[in-house]
């Protein structure tokens, strides 16, 4: 079974891609909640992710480092490792795109991808060695935490997730996964988690998943099932140059995997998410390998210049990487 990853990285200091970007606003209506800076400003973290790759998951096939015409200097491209435009899988319509979901709902039409693949983000950094086991189940259903979860309602991606759900309400009924499937979803693994999904069972329809900020295993033709159930919704998503509150996410094929049955249980503290601001614990993380898998979050609360020196200096004490 042969695993890829796929890798969305952009550089917005990229004076090309600030020009795109303007021409792209003057006919657009931006919602600055939801296409704050912080989604564009690359912290030095893709290096890490990686070199955190090579050293801890030699065995992936192949890894696509997706961007819009852009080339990281240090960047060797070899037999494993090479980059993808936009412009080599994202229709034409569709193009330019400052949207991530865009990017991330197309990415199935990569040529020669795997059906098993894993998403990353350039945030995320392998901690310690992982197998293929740990994404991919021996039967080849993607691993995964199938906690149910009440939707959040302080937050502007919430409509996003809200979006996802209403899609996923109309092709799945909850209580028949529910009845197939029990071991899966009411499963130890997840550990103080489970509460959640407990806790939502009188609710007749999915209410929601736990959405981890974590590497995140995939098929590649469950990509391209949704696109034979739901093309005009996709097609209307992925015309939108940057993010709005109508979109949907790549979390809808997730929730797709998982209320399908179509996944392995695995450990809810698989992978540990960090904002950029808790640098003491990160760094700690870092050094221990404590957790195998960790997403350090950059946000419009993160302060760069104090947070994120402490947190490069680690990892390259860690990886090398010059």
């Amino acid at each position: 079974m042969d695993i890829d990853i796929v890798l969305p990285w952009v550089d917005g200091s990229d004076a090309r891609i600030a020009k795109k970007r303007e021409i792209a606003l003057r006919d657009w209506n931006l919602d600055t909640d939801l296409n704050s800076s912080d989604r564009f400003r690359d912290t030095d973290l893709l290096k890490y992710s990686i070199a955190s790759i090579k050293r801890f998951a030699p065995w992936v096939h192949k890894v696509y480092l997706v961007t819009d015409g852009q080339r990281p200097d240090w960047f060797i491209e070899d037999d494993v490792f090479t980059v993808v435009d936009h412009t080599e899988f994202i229709p034409e319509q569709y193009l330019p795109t400052f949207n991530s979901n865009v990017i991330e709902l197309n990415i199935s039409r990569i040529a020669g991808l795997s059906d098993h693949f894993i998403l990353f983000n350039d945030d995320m950094i392998l901690n310690r060695p992982v197998i293929k086991q740990d994404f991919f189940a021996e039967n080849g259903d993607p691993k995964d935490s199938a906690i149910y979860s009440v939707i959040p309602t302080d937050d502007y991606f919430s409509h996003i997730i809200l979006n996802n759900v209403i899609v996923l309400n109309r092709h799945f009924a909850k209580w028949a996964g529910l009845k197939h499937n029990w071991r899966k979803y009411i499963n130890f693994k997840y550990g103080k988690l489970l509460i959640r999904s407990i806790l939502s069972l009188p609710w007749h329809n999915t209410v929601g998943f736990y959405n981890p900020h974590t590497p995140l295993s995939y098929k590649k033709s469950n990509f391209d099932r949704l696109w034979r159930l739901e093309p005009e919704l996709l097609d209307n998503c992925s015309r939108n140059k940057f993010r709005t509150k109508s979109d949907i996410s790549h979390w809808l094929i997730r929730y797709f995997q998982l209320q399908s049955g179509d996944f392995s249980p695995r450990d809810s503290k698989f992978s540990k998410f960090y904002e950029q601001s808790e640098t003491n614990a990160i760094v700690k993380d870092v050094q221990s390998g404590q957790h195998k898998m960790l997403c350090i979050n950059d946000s419009d609360r993160s302060n760069l210049k104090e947070d994120l020196p402490p947190i490069l200096e680690s990892l390259n004490e860690k990886f090398n990487v010059e």
